[in-house]
């Protein structure tokens, strides 16, 4: 059974390595997801061949969710985005992501 999984800051240093250690995993789908498509595009481009589908797609968790999450259809989501993306306290939007993650 095929399953899609989005990570969010999936091409930084914790994201790019759950990456790697997922990338061998036939029927997969692994969204690669940050701020910068390119840099999604690039970190894709660079792991060569792979059993797991990788895309690359931008995602900015301080915009609107539901719209990114809807378009992109994901199984799961993993945040891996790190502590510092938002300086300035806690993140709202951190119920948000986990309320659409599918059972």
């Amino acid at each position: 059974m095929d399953q899609t999984l989005l990570i969010v800051g999936g091409y930084g240093t914790f994201g790019g390595r759950l990456v790697e250690l997922l990338e061998g995993e036939k029927d997969l789908t692994l969204i690669v997801s940050g701020r910068s498509s390119h840099k999604a595009e690039a970190f894709c481009d660079g792991r060569g061949e792979t059993k797991a589908k990788l895309v690359a797609a931008c995602f900015d968790r301080n915009g609107d969710l539901s719209k990114q999450i809807s378009s992109l259809k994901p199984d799961t989501i993993i945040d891996a985005s790190g502590p510092f993306q938002d300086r300035g306290g806690p993140r709202n939007s951190d119920s948000m992501l986990s309320s659409h993650i599918r059972p």
